[in-house]
């Protein structure tokens, strides 16, 4: 099967180079698929030279959103595209309810599997479980409403200007929304996740996450589709948050 895999950095050079990069190479994944999306020049020169000009380095546009907006654009219509975070330790599969596994070939187990599913089910985006949790983690594909988290993901190109975010914190939650809009369905492997420091790696988002910067993101969202999502605070962090809601029939 014929894919590609972008990978939107910023201000990671070295972390994507000691994770995602040697996640992929360790699942021997052909380098000449990858191409990594930087936010100006000056970033291209760093991971250029950080990487030793092994991979195909595209210079993009600033924030996630936009980044990956621009990343959607750049290839064709109808491409199987691949994302992934920078910052990826591992991929893990439920074994029970106690036990995760590392993936044994992430190209044949979902790469491959999700563009098949999703092509044969009309959805046009899949991806993992946003927690690594084998408890509440289930054995089975979700194609309603769920969240399908940045981190890594599977989309079947569509250039259709509904499906541009307009959010930075928690695009891949509006993305989500958007993507169900349009098609109907999701596809969510609810067995499989992947292992990463989120919100704790330096670079990316975190360069200008605030909880102000996180609440108005969040609100930006329930107010474009107040019928699919609601708002809320998270005690433990005091961090705006949202649940989804299905209301497609």
């Amino acid at each position: 099967m014929d894919y590609k895999i972008a990978i939107p950095s910023y201000k990671r050079s070295e972390t994507i180079k000691k994770k995602t990069l040697r996640l992929l190479d360790d699942y021997g994944i052909d380098k000449s698929k990858i191409k990594i999306f930087v936010a100006d020049n000056d970033e291209e020169r760093i991971y250029n030279k950080s990487l030793g000009n092994h991979y195909d380095i595209v210079v993009g546009v600033p924030t996630i959103g936009s980044q990956r907006n621009f990343i959607e654009d750049y290839y064709k219509e109808d491409t199987n595209l691949m994302m992934f975070d920078d910052d990826l330790d591992n991929v893990l599969v439920k074994v029970d309810d106690k036990t995760l596994v590392k993936c044994n070939d992430l190209e044949k187990e979902f790469i491959e599997k999700g563009f098949s599913i999703c092509r044969e089910i009309g959805a046009k985006t899949f991806g993992i479980y946003a927690a690594s949790n084998s408890y509440f983690m289930k054995k089975r594909y979700y194609t309603k409403l769920s969240y399908i988290i940045a981190s890594m993901f599977g989309v079947i190109v569509s250039h259709d200007p509904f499906l541009k975010r307009v959010t930075n914190h928690g695009e891949d939650y509006e993305y989500s929304i958007r993507q169900y809009i349009k098609n109907k369905k999701l596809l969510r492997f609810d067995y499989m996740t992947v292992k990463s420091n989120y919100y704790k790696e330096s670079g990316g988002l975190q360069e200008i996450r605030t909880k102000k910067y996180v609440y108005e993101s969040i609100k930006k969202i329930e107010d474009l589709f107040p019928q699919y999502c609601s708002m809320y605070i998270r005690k433990s962090t005091g961090n705006a948050e949202l649940r989804l809601k299905d209301k497609v029939k």
